[in-house]
């Protein structure tokens, strides 16, 4: 066999693979029967994540030992930056999707300051977190915000992405262009 069919054959094996993953990945999304009812994993992207985690690096820097929160933390993209930036504070990602929690989790191997659960975030104890990043969907966030208003400590701030806590005042909107790059800040 000659170099070129070699060659051939391993780009056509590399895309077979890529699109049979792909497949897999899509498929799952649509036989799951969450993904109708709670908020795909969509990372926070663009000039909102680069904002939101420019605004929550400068409280960590003027504050000690917080503990910093992600419901739905989907790939770590939020959580990842800032752990990496601030590694005297705690970061916890809650994502109950496995391929973006185990990714979050690969990420992460060598970060002791950030930890992964894969679990349910209606379930989690947010009792202990000093910010909250929520990025889900508008009736996943009337479900959430109730929970998060009873059961966060005093004082804690909840950075929301897209979409705002009906019945509750923000302390800050930030609005960067549009309804869809805009980020709301709600003190507990």
């Amino acid at each position: 066999m000659s170099f070129v069919v070699f060659v051939a054959l391993l780009l056509q094996f590399i895309c077979s693979f890529f699109i049979i993953l792909t497949g897999v990945i899509a498929l799952y999304c649509l036989l799951s029967s969450k993904f109708m009812y709670e908020s795909p994993p969509v990372p926070s992207c663009g000039k909102v994540k680069a904002a939101m985690i420019e605004d929550v690096a400068g409280v960590l820097a003027k504050r000690k030992n917080q503990v910093v929160m992600d419901l739905g933390s989907g790939w770590g993209s939020l959580l990842i930056p800032l752990a990496k930036r601030f590694p005297q504070h705690r970061f916890i990602g809650i994502e109950h999707a496995f391929i973006p929690y185990y990714v979050s989790r690969f990420r992460t191997k060598k970060m002791p300051n950030i930890t992964f659960y894969r679990q349910n975030f209606f379930y989690t104890d947010i009792s202990k977190a000093d910010i909250i990043f929520l990025f889900l969907l508008a009736h996943v966030m009337s479900k959430i915000s109730v929970k998060c208003q009873k059961e966060a400590k005093k004082g804690a701030l909840f950075y929301v992405n897209r979409f705002f806590i009906k019945n509750k005042k923000a302390q800050k909107e930030v609005s960067l262009g549009s309804k869809y790059n805009t980020y709301y800040v709600y003190k507990n």
